[in-house]
């Protein structure tokens, strides 16, 4: 089935057997104004999709790509390619903190 959709914000980006993988976070409004929120695991960018400059915390556009059933052990599993992908906002990561500096003993004000 294609897919398409906006304002999927990227959880994690890993390179794993030569792919560029993403977890995309996915959200649906509710008559009641809640809202549900999901995780699509492990989506395999493909073509030029492969090309784009993401990292955790962007906001995408899927402009086109595949979601597809599989069954392994009894089990069925969503496979999703995205072919093209726009980023739509730029994130930011927190910066890293420092581990805090242990006091010397010349450092100590008595």
């Amino acid at each position: 089935m294609n897919i398409t959709g906006k304002y999927l914000k990227v959880w994690e980006v890993k390179e794993e057997n030569g792919f560029k993988k993403v977890n995309l976070g996915d959200s649906r409004k509710n008559k009641d104004g809640e809202y549900d929120n999901w995780t699509w695991f492990d989506c395999t960018l493909v073509s030029s999709a492969k090309e784009v400059e993401i990292q955790k915390g962007d906001t995408i556009e899927i402009k086109n790509g595949l979601i597809a059933k599989r069954k392994y052990k009894d089990k069925y599993y969503d496979d999703v390619v995205l072919f093209d992908i726009e980023v739509m906002k730029k994130g930011t990561e927190a910066p890293k903190q420092e581990a805090p500096k242990e006091a010397q003993p010349d450092d100590l004000p008595f």
